[in-house]
């Protein structure tokens, strides 16, 4: 009696446990296992011939960016009209050319299961001249080495040998808005090294000009009939003179180290695109004027930090539009005082 009942209950236990692992199986992705890969793209995708390319979230052009080409430049059109990264750029639409897809699901029922029904995956939309549709696809989880895609109005699933979202700058399991700050050029501000002749550097409590000015050095034997061909002027054989408040030849490379930091000026994102009082870039700000060998000069202001992180400043360029964030330590490797730039007696 005992062993019928402990089999009815073991027939009981075994009935619920293969409903439940058929239910589990219902609500599974059913697998195309047909095999074969598909091509993504069917057409060229060259910057000679795209003008758009927006990426967002959900579709949603709030959440994502758009980059523009206007008259051979491009542009993030939905950031301040900011430079963009154009080998960024690029390297995208590279990869779409070339990457292929292995087919996975037909079944519309689960396409959340690959974060690709609509609202969660990412939307990658591509038009040519004259907003001629070129490429839409969307983008779904990762998996492996690359992620799940569609195209919209198909519910056919493909496992793409690439991962989009590395592109996107996304590498967690939240999908966040993608940011447009990788897809900007963040050279804020950029001359030639050997070009610059004067750095005028307006601080706070004082005004320090450093005046490069260049070393005379032995001209080098001639190589051939004895005849020397014209003087060419060592780039490198130079010494920086400190001219206000005093006059002194200041440390070479203490005074290299501002000239460095202000050649090349990198900064982490565009803030906007009009001046506003309060952000501490008037005519009265600190900054640099920078002037060149032909006589030209630009004149860099750094402004206050930011409200929200204290290790950004505000910064722009003399009659240019955009203002940048600026990392703080930038603005301490240019503003020298005389002091800083003495040589160490």
């Amino acid at each position: 009696m005992g062993n019928n009942r402990n089999l009815i209950v073991l027939g009981v236990v075994l009935v619920v446990l293969v409903g439940a692992y058929l239910l589990t199986q219902d609500r599974r992705p059913e697998l195309d296992e047909t095999g074969g890969f598909e091509e993504l793209v069917e057409t060229e995708l060259s910057t000679d011939d795209v003008y758009t390319l927006e990426v967002s979230l959900g579709g949603d052009p709030e959440q994502g960016f758009t980059v523009v080409q206007r008259d051979d430049e491009w542009f993030v059109s939905s950031h301040y009209d900011a430079p963009a990264n154009l080998n960024k750029i690029r390297t995208l639409l590279g990869n779409l050319e070339t990457v292929s897809g292995e087919p996975r699901s037909d079944d519309a029922g689960v396409l959340d299961a690959y974060a690709l029904d609509d609202s969660s995956a990412y939307h990658v939309r591509i038009l040519g001249e004259g907003g001629d549709p070129m490429l839409e696809l969307l983008i779904g989880e990762r998996s492996g080495q690359g992620c799940f895609v569609r195209r919209p109005g198909s519910n056919r699933v493909l496992l793409a040998d690439h991962n989009f979202l590395s592109d996107f700058g996304v590498w967690g399991d939240e999908r966040p808005a993608p940011k447009a700050s990788s897809w900007i050029d963040l050279v804020a501000f950029e001359v030639e090294r050997d070009e610059v002749r004067t750095i005028e550097i307006r601080g706070d409590e004082q005004t320090v000009v450093m005046t490069k000015e260049f070393v005379e050095t032995e001209a080098a034997p001639a190589d051939t009939m004895n005849a020397a061909g014209p003087e060419v002027q060592d780039p490198n054989a130079y010494e920086w003179r400190v001219t206000a408040p005093s006059d002194f030849v200041a440390s070479k490379t203490r005074a290299d180290g501002v000239l460095n930091a202000i050649t090349n000026v990198r900064a982490r994102d565009v803030v906007g695109d009009a001046l506003e009082e309060d952000l501490g870039l008037g005519d009265d700000a600190r900054s640099v004027v920078v002037t060149l060998a032909d006589g030209t000069s630009h004149t860099l202001y750094f402004g206050e930090t930011l409200g929200d992180d204290d290790s950004l400043l505000y910064f722009r360029v003399e009659d240019e539009a955009l203002v940048w964030s600026l990392p703080e330590y930038v603005a301490n490797n240019v503003f020298k005082t005389e002091d800083d730039l003495r040589a160490e007696s």
